[in-house]
């Protein structure tokens, strides 16, 4: 049978220790919050830092407080540990997912190739980087799903990071109009409605329209201009295309069609030709007759 105030001195161990990790926690997350004023870029690799300290603490502290309380159990745990080799192996492999995450997240943690807050595209999704945590990071999609990612899989994957260093982003835009169109008129057209957009960042001949490709419908042009940073270019990106629609309405410059001619066989022409004679021959009885009963 178990003493109860055994239990009692385990369970208020327990408390003091939780009790110690959580004042610690506020106690370094306001220090942490007076070190970003002037370190912003750190903000990742500190709260990484911080969440590991505080595991081990709460680690160490759980274990002294069980051994001290049940010091019979040092030499249980120790004969354990000396014959149960096999049980080692196995619990040594089930933790080595663990082990890698864990790794893997003071890795990125300490090389930032992606930060909390940064926009990044992961495996064909828009996501921001919502938190870097000991196991895992979560990433928030464009439509507010949470992708989890073990920091292992992270720290392999090939990520396009649109914040890092230089987040401002060039805003490509395809237009095509019919060759009927006045040209010159329809690339200043373009040109003005970009810098005329409150997201435009312009800089040395951006925003710009070049001439890309003669199509079988019309001219290909390419609208450059420049964003911020990736939400705001898509968002610019679907703006330009309304508004350069409308201004093309107003000056008459087509957005063609597909457009298919079908050059036919000389022979066809000569069977079409010899339709069209018949038809004129008895659409001249027809008339004839009518002219005659009348």
């Amino acid at each position: 049978m178990l003493d109860i105030s055994l239990i009692i001195y385990l369970v208020l161990g327990y408390g003091v220790v939780f009790t110690i990790v959580y004042l610690l926690k506020r106690t370094l997350e306001k220090a942490l919050q007076t070190r970003l004023i002037s370190q912003p870029e750190l903000k990742t690799t500190y709260i990484f830092l911080m969440r590991t300290i505080l595991l081990i603490i709460a680690l160490i502290g759980v274990s002294t407080v069980t051994f001290t309380v049940f010091p019979q159990l040092g030499g249980f745990a120790t004969s354990l540990l000396v014959t149960a080799g096999f049980v080692s192996i196995v619990v040594g492999l089930a933790a080595q997912s663990s082990l890698s995450n864990l790794i893997s997240g003071l890795l990125i943690a300490l090389t930032q190739p992606i930060r909390i807050g940064d926009a990044v595209m992961f495996k064909g999704d828009f996501c921001i980087v919502e938190d870097i945590r000991l196991i895992h990071t979560v990433l928030r999609t464009w439509d507010n799903r949470r992708l989890i990612v073990p920091n292992s899989t992270l720290q392999s994957e090939v990520i396009v990071n649109y914040s890092i260093r230089d987040p401002t982003m060039l805003v490509p835009i395809f237009v095509q109009i019919s060759y009927e169109s006045d040209l010159k008129k329809a690339m200043d057209i373009m040109v003005d409605i970009a810098r005329k957009h409150p997201d435009c960042m312009p800089a040395e001949n951006i925003p710009n329209v070049a001439v890309m490709e003669f199509q079988d419908s019309g001219i290909l042009l390419r609208l450059l201009s420049r964003a911020k940073d990736q939400p705001t270019a898509f968002r610019m990106a679907r703006d330009l295309l309304y508004q350069i629609k409308l201004e093309f309405d107003r000056n008459n410059i087509e957005i063609p069609y597909p457009r298919r001619y079908l050059v036919a066989d000389k022979k066809l022409y000569e069977q079409l030709a010899k339709i069209s004679e018949n038809l004129e021959k008895i659409s001249g009885n027809i008339v004839k007759l009518i002219d005659s009963k009348s």
